[in-house]
């Protein structure tokens, strides 16, 4: 019906208006902002939906003290100011606000949300992704 079209949005799709609005995590939102001033970033209200991203250092690494090493520097002010620079909430926020590490600057652009962040479980996805396929269609339609 014309109502929904999966486009993969870019700058380019989004400032021609054939992805107007885009449903995707902020800090992915918040980057074409950098390119399109007139791009507003919005999180809806109520607990906003988060995620972290999961590491792992594989036991047969051929380095793993390396890959520990290098584990240890994302968690650190340094690595987790890098992920800040780049539009993601650090997960290490609250405590590096308390010490006095965390770029404020950077932390008070991001777009602003309300409630409390929830990291939803495999089985709620689980649910979530099938009330989706039954309802979507009769949602947009």
């Amino acid at each position: 019906m014309g109502n929904f079209l999966p486009v993969d949005p870019t700058p380019a799709t989004i400032e021609s208006g054939q992805t107007p609005v885009v449903i995707d995590w902020d800090y992915l939102n918040a980057a074409v902002t950098k390119k399109l001033p007139s791009w507003k970033v919005v999180v809806p209200p109520g607990d906003p939906i988060a995620s972290f991203y999961f590491q792992a250092i594989n036991k047969d690494a051929p380095h793993p003290a390396a890959a520990r090493l290098w584990e240890e520097f994302l968690y650190s002010d340094e690595g987790q100011n890098l992920f800040l620079g780049g539009g993601a909430r650090p997960v290490r926020a609250e405590s590096m606000h308390k010490a006095g590490t965390l770029d404020a600057a950077a932390y008070h652009a991001l777009p602003p949300f309300q409630g409390i962040p929830v990291i939803v479980t495999g089985d709620q996805n689980a649910v979530a992704t099938k009330y989706l396929a039954d309802n979507w269609a009769k949602a947009i339609g």
